[in-house]
């Protein structure tokens, strides 16, 4: 069994309460699926969600119409999860490893994977299986902690520890857009487009600078100043080659 399981398991129970429901979070809740949203490929109705965790993208996808396919290492996450979307039709959820989706060749038009490649070790392993599931002209769309932003004191400490912060056992890591575009590109990927969000994650204060946080988050999604954000979203589309480079 993977270390970290246990911890991921025992975080279940709160995730949602500690990261979305203040007003910060839902802000960011909110800003996440919008920049999701104007990424996803409109044309392609099958959606792998990979670290599905409680389902907070799951059931929002679905809502909009994909017929949803979640996975996740958690048992404890993927219980959360089945509660959420009990009623829902077109979300089926799967327990299973990033590194072996279990999955046919070609099976989906688009994969999303939010708040996730940061904590996979091994991510060009996950990444040559994400290229194998999807379609050609396929949509990726994923997120990481930006190495090149304001918060790179934080960023050195968690890439010395390979923890995330607090964490006794969940790897993490923060990357530069060059890094992951290259890695992506590797794996049989074109990249389609980078969005930004400055302040991606709660912080203490954010909820009293509320208005504040709304602006920067505007000024950088999408402007030249998006490079140097907290998170950076990419969207990426499956090369219709059956062959390609690996680094």
């Amino acid at each position: 069994m993977r270390r970290e399981i246990p911890e991921y398991d025992l975080e279940a129970s709160s995730y949602d309460k500690s990261r979305f429901c203040s007003r910060l979070g839902k802000h960011i809740d909110r800003m996440h699926k919008r920049i999701v949203e104007s990424l996803l490929n409109s044309s392609g109705k099958t959606l792998l969600d990979v670290g599905v965790g409680t389902g907070r993208f799951a059931m929002w996808l679905a809502e909009r119409g994909f017929e949803v396919v979640g996975v996740d290492i958690s048992r404890e996450m993927l219980k959360k999860a089945k509660k959420k979307v009990s009623n829902s039709k077109n979300i089926h959820l799967v327990l299973g490893d990033a590194y072996f989706l279990p999955f046919r060749k070609r099976s989906f038009d688009n994969c999303v994977c939010i708040n996730v490649i940061n904590h996979i070790p091994v991510l060009d392993k996950f990444l040559k299986e994400a290229s194998y599931v999807i379609k050609p002209m396929g949509s990726f769309i994923v997120n990481f902690p930006n190495l090149r932003s304001p918060y790179l004191p934080i960023a050195i400490i968690v890439n010395i520890r390979k923890r995330a912060l607090f964490k006794r056992e969940i790897f993490s890591r923060w990357f530069t857009p060059e890094e992951i575009s290259h890695r992506i590109s590797s794996a049989g990927f074109n990249i389609k487009n980078i969005r930004g969000c400055m302040i991606a994650s709660p912080i203490p204060i954010g909820n009293r600078l509320l208005k504040i946080v709304r602006i920067i988050n505007f000024l950088f999604e999408n402007s030249k100043f998006k490079l140097f954000s907290g998170s950076l979203f990419i969207k990426a589309q499956r090369v219709t080659k059956t062959s390609f480079s690996a680094s």
